[in-house]
């Protein structure tokens, strides 16, 4: 009886296991982490652009990549640069920075604190341990404010 209750306790179960209408909510999720990995990407390529037109030919090939702040450094002092007189693409910057700080704050509980689906949604943990609920809605705006917030820097 005692190994019954504590198979009953256990919260976590292995994906495979999660019913055919959680396929939204684990899509959903792919979905997040893709788009931010394309982002990391795009603005990768676009620093690389900037570079060459600055006439910076030098290959950088780091063994591991670079992260979201140490990328929108450098796209800051790059801009800086090439737009001396012209502030409009550093205020541009600090939007989208506090955009993705948002959107970051979102990926890492999507990421770090998901607990189980949940009607309409799913449940995660923040830093604190407190439960919150996740909507699928919810979620479908923060993918696509995060694929806004990439055409909005790679338009700088």
């Amino acid at each position: 009886m005692s190994a019954e209750l504590a198979q009953d306790d256990k919260v976590t179960k292995p994906v495979t296991a999660y019913a055919p209408e959680d396929a939204a909510l684990l899509c959903g999720i792919g979905r997040l982490v893709c788009a931010w990995t394309m982002l990391e990407h795009s603005l990768e390529a676009r620093l690389a652009e900037l570079r060459e037109t600055m006439g910076d030919v030098r290959t950088v090939g780091a063994r591991t990549r670079p992260t979201m702040t140490k990328l929108m450094t450098e796209l800051r002092t790059t801009v800086a640069m090439r737009d001396r007189r012209n502030a409009a693409g550093l205020t541009e910057i600090a939007e989208v920075e506090r955009d993705l700080q948002r959107i970051d704050r979102f990926r890492t509980l999507i990421i770090g604190g998901f607990q189980q689906p949940a009607p309409d949604g799913f449940l995660c943990r923040d830093l604190r341990n407190n439960a919150q609920h996740v909507s699928l809605e919810h979620l479908d705006e923060e993918i696509a404010a995060l694929e806004q917030v990439a055409q909005r820097l790679l338009n700088i």
